[in-house]
């Protein structure tokens, strides 16, 4: 029988929903983390390309070619008639190669660093996806240690230490040069994995294993990455054991560097870049730091701007935030001086190795603001609605800057060289400077760098392979019509071909 009052008993409330747990909520984060991480990298994947287009993508690929080869340089492709001394085979280089006296061996004049990744990735996957494995990596790299750095040394818990590796993953800077062949991404990786293993340094000195294979591979893919040796100097300080196993692992990165400057270019301390001096000049300052001002806040959302404040809102971890700053100094400090820094947006690619030290110290101070509010609640939803107007910025600016159009742009590279295999004569000349780097991976076609001679020395060139009954041919970009086919180089050029928005005349008897 029932009890004479349970009919007048009041429901029962439910039960609340359990709480998620540190370590729950902790998992959790992690899988979104993993998610979108897939995301991106299957992104990149599909829009991504590895061809030896322009002149790093193709400098890049005809080097790491030539080390799987095992050879220190390549022949010229000669001309029968135009040989030294009447003949200067500067005249024929490739872009990305240097034409040694009168010898002709093209020898390569970009580090070895990005060859040797593109090296390993080819047994893997073959040339054709051999840029394309190592962005991928190196991205989602960069978005993982910027998690970590902000979780375990920025002090940043979830919602903004995501809302920094979203945005890293989001600027236009970071997609462009994650989809085509270029240093710049992986240079991100490796400074930014330095600057996490010195910071572990202090817990465990055998993290300086990483540090010195990081740094030895970062100043592999660009020499300037040396700057990254500042705030690990400072980070280490007196660790002596942490310094031995930094200078072990670094050793043998050094010797390659070492041996490849003096097999190449007879010095250990002489790189393919030559003498840069006119390219660093106090006079190009004021207009490259004006650029950066203008593009930073573009490309990482008005949200960096709050880096300024720093030293102001966080007062904690002094070593810490003086070796980040000490990192975004420096590198931006040198290729402020660098001409080619302030020329176009996409130029900011030299300091994009600082991006997520300037997200990551943007978000301290958001984070310390933030902690103001009076609720959880409040925070977590004034910072949701930042991280999303912020998302929603560097999604209309990649769509504005049209960053993907990079895959069909390297595709017509690829395209154009296919046909002129399938249609050029096999002893035919090529006439051509954009695209002679392609030439010189995907054909065996003698080239004549028309931009490198005076219309004496082309016409020289062209009356020596009209005798040996050769063809020229030009695959030309818009940019390149005006002074070949319009220009003082004379002669009648018939437009036989487009590919996209290339060209190929040949140069009509």
């Amino acid at each position: 029988m029932s009890e004479p009052n349970a009919a007048r008993r009041p429901p029962s409330d439910p039960a609340p929903l359990p709480a998620l747990t540190g370590r729950s909520r902790n998992r959790l984060a992690w899988i979104v983390v993993l998610v979108i991480a897939l995301v991106y990298g299957w992104f990149l994947t599909a829009h991504g390309v590895s061809y030896a287009s322009g002149s790093d993508a193709s400098g890049y690929f005809n080097s790491a070619r030539l080390l799987a080869q095992g050879k220190t340089g390549s022949p010229l492709r000669t001309i029968a008639g135009l040989e030294p001394p009447s003949w200067n085979y500067y005249f024929q280089q490739p872009l990305g190669f240097m034409a040694q006296g009168e010898t002709g061996l093209l020898i390569p004049t970009y580090p070895v660093g990005l060859p040797l990744q593109l090296l390993v990735a080819e047994k893997l996957v073959g040339w054709g996806h051999a840029a394309v494995l190592v962005n991928v990596l190196s991205a989602v790299a960069t978005g993982w240690l910027t998690l970590l750095l902000g979780r375990q040394v920025c002090g940043l818990r979830w919602p903004w230490a995501l809302t920094a590796t979203a945005l890293i993953w989001a600027c236009p800077l970071m997609v462009f040069f994650s989809l085509q062949p270029m240093s710049d991404v992986p240079a991100t990786a490796w400074t930014l994995g330095a600057l996490y293993a010195a910071f572990k340094v202090r817990q465990n000195w055998r993290w300086g294993f990483a540090v010195g294979t990081a740094v030895g591979m970062a100043v592999l893919l660009r020499p300037t990455n040396i700057l990254v040796m500042l705030p690990v100097l400072l980070l280490l300080g007196g660790n002596r054991r942490g310094w031995v196993t930094v200078i072990a692992a670094g050793l043998p990165f050094a010797a390659i560097q070492a041996i490849y400057n003096h097999t190449i270019y007879g010095h250990v301390l002489t790189s393919g870049y030559g003498d840069v001096s006119p390219l660093l000049q106090s006079q190009f300052v004021p207009h490259n730091l004006g650029h950066f001002a203008r593009w930073i806040p573009q490309l990482l959302t008005p949200l960096v701007l709050l880096t300024l404040a720093l030293p102001w809102v966080c007062r904690r971890q002094i070593r810490s935030l003086l070796a980040g700053l000490l990192w975004v100094v420096a590198l931006i400090g040198f290729y402020a001086f660098y001409y080619h820094s302030g020329e176009t947006w996409w130029y900011l690619r030299f300091i994009l190795p600082v991006f997520p030290c300037l997200l990551l110290a943007a978000s301290m101070v958001a984070q310390r603001l933030t902690d103001q509010l009076p609720s959880g609640a409040v925070q977590l939803g004034l910072i949701s609605i930042i991280a999303l107007f912020s998302l929603q910025h560097l999604f209309n600016l990649n769509r504005k800057l049209d960053v993907t159009a990079v895959a069909r742009a390297d595709q017509a590279y690829f395209d154009t060289m296919q046909w002129l295999q399938k249609h050029a004569p096999a002893n035919a000349v090529m006439a051509a400077m954009q695209a002679s780097g392609a030439l010189q991976f995907y054909t065996s076609f003698p080239l004549l760098r028309y931009d490198l001679m005076s219309p004496a020395e082309f016409a020289q060139a062209v009356k020596t392979v009209r005798n040996n009954g050769q063809a020229i041919y030009a695959p030309l970009f818009p940019f390149e019509i005006k002074p070949v086919v319009d220009g003082a180089l004379g002669g009648h050029w018939q437009k036989i071909a487009t590919i996209d928005y290339i060209t190929i005349w040949r140069l009509q008897p």
